[in-house]
């Protein structure tokens, strides 16, 4: 194998792969995105038209390869192949051989451009860290079997898509993503889905924050950790409301009266409980965009967080020069980061976002003050928040008419249908639940 970064291909187990997948037709598909991620260019089109070939239900030949395209170097190799029959090395550890020449391949292709850039101060450094970081990250997925994600795809490349449909026809009204506690949010929304960026949207006071909590607990009571960026309240305040809402009691009872003993034994159990779940907390102050992706990435792929929650997405600074002169500039450098952050790491992230201040409507017959609904346009700071986000949910509640009810409203949703929730706020313990309705379940 050769030492330059661009010939680093292990030819013998790309020809004993190929030969796996002669021998067992069936079974072609399920081995594409080894193909596009740890073949060189010629073992890639037979193994490409190899797949196409087989999606049909045609028998591999020098024939159908000529007619799938084949290049006359793919269908020579083929030749050559065909004859040798099944190996006896078998497919997972050639498998997990061919991605490891793939990773080292991917990072010293992108440490020459790193070293270049750097030596030549062609380049800020932040461009320069945000190279490698990402390089990191394609790396790792390479070498632990997860898609790469995006990029520019056939459309017989079908592979995703068949999947998502087998499990949708083998699982009948059950919701593909992370179940996070809300049941009727949960169908609407189908679930966390990996690599979208959602925005929870409320203005000061109602609950965002609340909600967020809660969202963190049902989800690590399912087993889903997360990792939680609290700009705004530090961490132990964080962790008081979430023990509250597992335990039914709040510590700062104890400010008004003396804790019970039953008090203490629910707390003790609450605490007990926390401790076994996989939730990371960050509250570094005002932490810009490429901090928190940098922390992001290492929860993700060392501590296995499954979803990330950031609170809230106007405290959130911009690296760019461009952002440091307008709000709007900087709010959407991060919500375009965030996004991308998103597909990067394929999990869902959930960012809180301030809703703007709106006038008060005084009800004279009633003599309360009804406060507006929130729609799209109330996000606060810039358009690209809407359009960034696949899903917009907005929490409303009105204190000075219900303080015990609240609405959450799903007014974008690129993957479904838009619809609300209605849930029950219980303050003394910070704790929103659906509110289940028999007419509407």
């Amino acid at each position: 194998m050769s030492s330059k970064a661009t010939d680093m291909y292990d030819v013998q187990a790309e020809e004993l792969f190929l030969q796996h997948m002669i021998s067992n037709p069936a079974t072609t598909s399920e081995l594409g995105d080894v193909i596009h991620v740890a073949l060189s260019a010629e073992r890639t089109d037979l193994g490409e038209k190899l797949i196409m070939i087989a999606s049909q239900q045609d028998a591999f030949s020098d024939e159908s390869l000529r007619i799938a395209g084949a290049s006359e170097k793919a269908r020579s190799l083929f030749t050559k192949l065909v004859s040798l029959g099944l190996p006896s090395i078998t497919v997972p550890t050639l498998t997990k051989r061919l991605r490891d020449v793939a990773a080292r391949r991917e990072i010293a292709t992108t440490a020459s451009e790193l070293f270049a850039k750097a030596s030549e101060g062609s380049a800020p450094a932040e461009d320069i860290i945000e190279i490698a970081e990402l390089m990191s990250s394609k790396a790792r997925d390479i070498s632990n079997g997860d898609s790469t994600g995006g990029g520019y795809r056939s459309m017989a490349d079908m592979d995703e898509l068949i999947e998502d449909m087998r499990w949708r026809c083998a699982n009948p009204n059950k919701i593909k993503g992370y179940e996070f506690g809300f049941p009727k949010l949960e169908r609407l929304l189908d679930g966390l889905q990996p690599s979208k960026l959602y925005l929870l949207g409320a203005r000061p006071s109602v609950g965002k924050t609340a909600l967020a909590g809660n969202i963190v607990s049902n989800l690590a009571e399912n087993g889903i950790g997360s990792v939680v960026f609290s700009l705004e309240m530090p961490d132990v305040e964080f962790r008081q409301r979430l023990l509250s809402s597992v335990c039914g009691v709040n510590p700062k009872k104890s400010l008004q009266s003396a804790l019970t003993k039953g008090d203490l034994i629910a707390i003790r159990s609450g605490m007990d409980k926390m401790r076994k779940w996989s939730v990371n907390i960050d509250d570094t102050n005002r932490i810009n965009i490429e901090l928190l992706r940098a922390i992001a990435r290492r929860a993700v792929h060392r501590d296995g967080a499954k979803v990330i929650i950031i609170d809230y997405i106007q405290l959130l600074r911009g690296v760019d020069p461009k952002s440091r002169n307008s709000s709007v500039e900087e709010i959407s450098e991060v919500s375009g980061k965030l996004k991308a952050l998103a597909k990067e790491l394929k999990v869902p992230i959930i960012a809180l976002a301030q809703l703007k201040r709106t006038g008060n409507a005084f009800q004279s017959d009633s003599q309360q003050t009804d406060i507006p609904r929130p729609t799209l346009e109330s996000l606060k700071g810039s358009g690209s928040l809407e359009q960034d986000a696949d899903a917009v949910i907005l929490l409303h509640r009105n204190p000075a008419l219900n303080a015990s009810e609240a609405d959450a409203l799903v007014v974008k949703n690129r993957a479904g249908s838009t619809g609300e929730s209605h849930l029950e706020f219980y303050n003394d313990i910070t704790t929103f639940k659906e509110k289940f309705n028999p007419a509407n379940p």
